[in-house]
């Protein structure tokens, strides 16, 4: 009689069966899930909540008008609960302050804050300008 054996196992010719995927349990599901949940609160609370320092303002022009004075245009954006103040300042040549103010925006309940506000303001120097621009604000 003769003996007949396979060369080869099915499995190693055409592949195995793939193993179910372990699940992950209940208890890690509601976890995992709650996680993501206080996740999405937290981001929801840093995007939405207010901002705490104002819109950089925006430095429309200047005129040096000599060796004691540079009128300088700035555009600062309000606020409707809390006033803003921003610091104009005067720069030489070699980008030295020589001359800064402060100039303050009140704040309005009516001011629409996604467009600024022109301010024209007089800062004295100590020597003569080369250009004048709006540096920082605050709110107060």
């Amino acid at each position: 009689m003769t003996e007949v054996t396979a060369a080869e196992p099915q499995g190693d010719r055409y592949g195995r069966a793939r193993t179910p995927r372990r699940r992950l349990s209940r208890r890690a599901t509601y976890l995992a899930a709650a996680a993501i949940a206080v996740t999405v609160v937290v981001i929801g609370i840093f995007a939405f909540q207010p901002s705490t320092t104002p819109t950089d303002p925006k430095t429309l022009g200047y005129t040096v008008n000599d060796s004691a004075s540079t009128t300088v245009s700035v555009g600062i954006y309000p606020d409707r609960e809390r006033s803003v103040h921003c610091i104009v300042q005067a720069t030489n040549s070699n980008e030295a302050i020589v001359g800064f103010t402060e100039v303050s925006l009140p704040a309005d309940p009516q001011a629409d804050p996604t467009s600024a506000q022109g301010l024209t303001v007089e800062v004295a120097t100590t020597q003569l300008a080369a250009s004048g621009h709006a540096d920082a604000c605050w709110f107060e």
